[in-house]
């Protein structure tokens, strides 16, 4: 009688937590469904125009839209991960983009410094990419243990500094031998995105799987509960955002390495606080970043084709679709649960969050 209840008491969870993953789209569904018919507009045929544009897929090269959307999703999974990571170990860092910006520098550099085998100098420079941006991160991190200053400001005001530094030195272009060559023709899409999903499921294992996960889940959640418990005190936090800034960095290192084959200063697929978003919407697991910036990927394709290229649309209505999907799912993180709160705290994380990978 035991294990059939387990298994039912797991269902029952899986199907509660799917179901609060999916009503926030389906009230913005609706309320965007409001604004459409205040524009004019037919909302069954936008949004089959929408999402036709952002996931359909037609015969021919270059037609498939779901592959642009996959390449789009790409950078905003690895900076998800590293404001997951942040988040779970305490700290509201909102740095991926400073991060981001010493990974693409240092993955620019190396790929066009060395002479290295195809494959291996590709390796190397993601390598590097991910060694820099985790160093770059782990600043604020030290800031934040070692003299208590705010990680929110230190990771705001390093990010136009991170700008500042790179732009210092002259980058050179990628050698085609450091180059992730597409996998589909006239597209972008390369082995950036599996290397994206290995990272999600590499972080799910160490975060729930491995005792350095624990020690920063619980250092995260409760700081003095784990310093009584006989935690290590300095390795967690410093782990934390050496992590989560080689994520970042990593992101940087993939666009520059598979999309623009040289440094650029801005990236067209993720804004500045674009891991903070998909990180929080995607509940702040692994799985649910996957899930998610797939999603903020293939809706930004949809609103720019699907809306205004094809439809005549405003894109912004795109974009208001997207903020009303991130206005009811940051309501549904505030709402009760069970009787119980579920607040963030000042670090981002859920005061009576389960610890369960679920």
């Amino acid at each position: 009688m035991g294990l059939p209840s387990l298994k039912t008491t797991a269902i029952a969870r899986f199907l509660k937590h799917t179901a609060w993953l999916l009503l926030p789209v389906i009230l913005s569904l609706l309320a965007g469904a409001v604004l459409i018919l205040a524009a004019g507009e037919n909302p069954l045929k936008t949004y089959a125009s929408l999402f036709n544009a952002g996931f359909g897929c037609n015969s021919g090269p270059g037609r498939c839209a779901l592959i642009t959307a996959l390449t789009f999703a790409t950078p905003l999974i690895l900076t998800g991960l590293s404001a997951t990571v942040a988040l779970r170990g305490g700290f509201f860092s909102i740095g991926q983009a400073g991060q981001m910006l010493f990974g693409a520098a240092a993955a620019s550099w190396l790929a066009g410094e060395l002479s290295l085998p195809a494959g291996i100098h590709a390796v190397v420079a993601l390598l590097g990419a991910a060694l820099i941006g985790g160093l770059w991160g782990l600043i604020p991190g030290m800031l934040k243990h070692f003299i208590g200053v705010n990680e929110i400001l230190t990771t705001l005001f390093l990010n136009p500094v991170a700008s500042v530094l790179v732009g210092l030195v002259r980058l050179p272009g990628a050698a085609l031998s450091a180059r992730l060559s597409p996998l589909a023709p006239s597209t972008k899409f390369t082995a950036g995105f599996f290397l994206a999903l290995a990272a999600a499921l590499l972080i799910y294992i160490f975060l729930w799987r491995t005792s350095h996960g624990l020690e920063i889940r619980t250092s995260g959640k409760g700081p003095r509960f784990a310093l009584y418990g006989g935690m290590p005190r300095h390795k967690p936090a410093l782990l934390t955002m050496l992590l989560s800034g080689a994520l970042a960095g990593l992101a940087g290192g993939v666009e520059v390495l598979g999309v623009h084959y040289h440094f650029v200063s801005t990236f067209s697929a993720v804004n500045d606080f674009d891991g903070l978003i998909v990180a929080f919407a995607g509940q702040l697991h692994p799985a649910g970043v996957v899930l998610f910036a797939i999603l903020l990927g293939g809706l930004r394709t949809g609103s720019l084709v699907g809306l205004q290229i094809l439809s005549g649309i405003p894109r912004e209505l795109g974009s208001a679709l997207i903020a009303l999907l991130l206005l009811f799912i940051a309501t549904s993180r505030f709402s009760k649960v069970d009787g119980g709160s579920s607040s963030i705290h000042a670090a981002g994380v859920p005061a009576q969050q389960s610890e369960s990978p679920l």
